[in-house]
C-alpha cells in the first residue's frame, strides 16, 4: 500500500489507543486496526469501461467506564489522544 503505516507500526497505533484510553479514564480498552485494499472493473460488452481501487487503514477503540460501553472508530492516522478522549466522554 503506498504511504501507508506498516504492520508494526499500526500494532504500536492500537498500543498507544488503549494507554491513551486508560490515561483519559477509561477503567479498561480494547483497540482493533484494519488494513484493507479493493480493486474494480466496469467491462460493458466485452470492453472495459473503467477501474478503480481503494486502500485504507482504520482504528476502532472500545472503552468501559464504569458501566458505561463506548466505542469509536478513525483512521489510523487519527490523534490517538483525541480518539481516546472522545470515546471516554461518550
Amino acid at each position: 500500500m503506498t504511504n501507508t503505516l506498516d504492520a508494526g507500526k499500526l500494532t504500536g497505533r492500537v498500543a498507544a489507543l488503549v494507554e491513551a484510553a486508560k490515561r483519559a479514564g477509561a477503567d479498561a480498552a480494547d483497540a482493533v486496526a484494519v488494513r484493507g485494499r479493493s480493486a474494480g472493473v466496469s467491462v460493458r460488452l466485452g470492453k472495459v469501461e473503467g477501474t478503480e481501487s481503494s486502500e485504507s487503514e482504520d482504528v476502532s477503540l472500545r472503552v468501559f467506564v464504569g458501566q458505561r460501553v463506548a466505542s469509536v472508530s478513525a483512521t489510523a492516522a487519527s490523534d490517538p489522544k483525541a480518539l481516546a478522549e472522545r470515546a471516554v466522554a461518550m
